[in-house]
């Protein structure tokens, strides 16, 4: 009888650890100014957050920014949503970051994790990478690489997220 309830038990177990939400890490990082930021300040804050991290010499991630400038005011405005971009550039190319930012006309919160803080934290290998984190600092819903129509993918699901 015993093993009739031990197996569901573990299984139920599994699925629960394999489904768990984790925090988004925290740690500082620069801005384009170079002026010191911790994400604390900007993740978790009761806010729902998309981090999008790319890097200057990083094509699809240009594509998915530019992409997705289309509906940054969207989601500022009706979602009330905070946007970063977050660039993984090292520390001999963060001077092209300014400039492309301005030739782009991103207006986005641009941070810049030159030492891989964040990149080692997340465990990512790859870029584009993207994360929505809710108002409590948890990652709800990642995305690596990118994909044509992704950010209407992302406006349903912030959508949804808002209308909870």
């Amino acid at each position: 009888m015993l093993k009739k309830f031990l197996l569901p038990l573990i299984l139920l177990c599994t699925s629960v650890a394999l489904t768990a939400q984790r925090a988004f890490p925290t740690p500082t990082l620069k801005t384009i100014d170079n002026v010191s930021v911790d994400l604390s300040e900007k993740i978790g804050t009761g806010n729902v957050t998309v981090v999008a991290v790319w890097a200057t010499w990083c094509q699809p991630c240009h594509v998915e920014l530019d992409h997705m400038a289309k509906y940054l005011a969207k989601w500022q405005d009706e979602f009330g949503v905070d946007v970063l971009a977050v660039s993984v550039d090292k520390r001999h190319q963060v001077r092209k970051i300014k400039p492309l930012v301005s030739r782009k006309g991103w207006e986005y919160d641009i941070l810049i994790d030159s030492d891989a803080a964040l990149q080692r934290k997340l465990g990512f290998r790859s870029i584009p990478q993207m994360y929505i984190v809710d108002g409590g600092g948890v990652i709800v819903k990642e995305f690596s690489g990118y994909a044509t129509g992704r950010e209407d993918e992302v406006d349903r699901f912030l959508a949804k997220m808002v209308s909870k």
